[in-house]
């Protein structure tokens, strides 16, 4: 009977032995784990913001014309009128890696339709998708054409300030028989005054 306590006792003192080492090296994994985690995430967060930030101050652009495809880099300014900055004035510029026509200037008119009801004038940002359609003028410095456009996106606004992430795709018909007409799509974020022209009235002061 001691005999076998005696078994009972070692066999007992092995397993929380074992128990012991096997915790540990547990613990020790999720730490390496956790570490590496850490160091991955800190390598991808600035990797992120540099993506962002470019995206932010230039919008990419893809441009088809004369049967080929380019890609460039465009950026668009706005300026709204009404009371929530819907009726826009706008001035963009790209520029185009290769092609026949490289520099392109445009000045449009721009109208965005909500999707959300009930937004008012606010010193608070308010959130909404919007489609908006246009139309503008077009030139390269030498020749002039005029486009229709459609775009999609989430306006971020309030009575001043207009942030608007969005996609936007239009077609330009160029006036000269020689000049193709072009086709672009890009994405990014437009920047605006939303409605600079008119006291909206706001009594609530947030």
């Amino acid at each position: 009977m001691l005999k076998t306590l005696r078994q009972y006792a070692i066999l007992l003192t092995l397993i929380i032995a074992f128990s012991n080492k096997s915790l540990s090296q547990f613990k020790l994994k999720q730490e390496v784990l956790l570490l590496n985690s850490t160091k991955t995430s800190s390598k991808v967060l600035p990797i992120s913001i540099a993506v962002l930030s470019a995206v932010y101050l230039l919008n990419p652009i893809v441009s088809y014309q004369d049967r080929k495809i380019y890609l460039g880099i465009t950026k668009e300014l706005s300026i709204g009128f009404g009371k929530l900055g819907e009726h826009r004035a706008t001035f963009e510029y790209s520029f185009i890696f290769g092609g026949n026509i490289r520099h392109h200037l445009r000045f449009s008119y721009k109208y965005d339709i909500f999707q959300k009801n009930g937004i008012q004038p606010s010193h608070m940002l308010q959130g909404t998708s919007v489609i908006s359609i246009g139309a503008g003028y077009f030139t390269d410095f030498k020749s002039e054409g005029f486009f229709p456009e459609l775009s999609y996106g989430y306006s971020i606004r309030n009575h001043k300030l207009l942030f608007y992430p969005h996609l936007k795709l239009r077609h330009t018909f160029m006036l000269e028989n020689e000049k193709p007409d072009i086709t672009d799509f890009s994405f990014g974020i437009i920047l605006g005054i939303a409605n600079p022209f008119i006291d909206v009235n706001i009594s609530r002061r947030y």
